[in-house]
């Protein structure tokens, strides 16, 4: 692959909207992580469309201060 593409779409209000296209295969939180941390990102929400081959889905759990995962979800 090329490597991931990015866009910034949109800049309003001190907010900023990027397009992020990854290649197959390629790690999705570990680019996007690398993404945010290029682009001085510390705070952010995502919408995605696409597909995985495998996920794993989690939630953070306050109550523990830790972050919930399973493996076993079902889509």
């Amino acid at each position: 692959g090329t490597g991931m593409k990015s866009r910034l779409v949109s800049e309003a209000g001190g907010q900023r909207t990027f397009v992020v296209v990854r290649d197959p295969g390629e790690e999705a939180f570990a680019a996007l992580t690398a993404f945010a941390i290029d682009q001085g990102v510390d705070s952010a929400s995502l919408t995605a469309i696409g597909a995985f081959e495998r996920a794993i889905v989690g939630w953070f759990d306050p109550n523990a201060k830790t972050y919930r995962k399973t493996n076993n979800a079902k889509f």
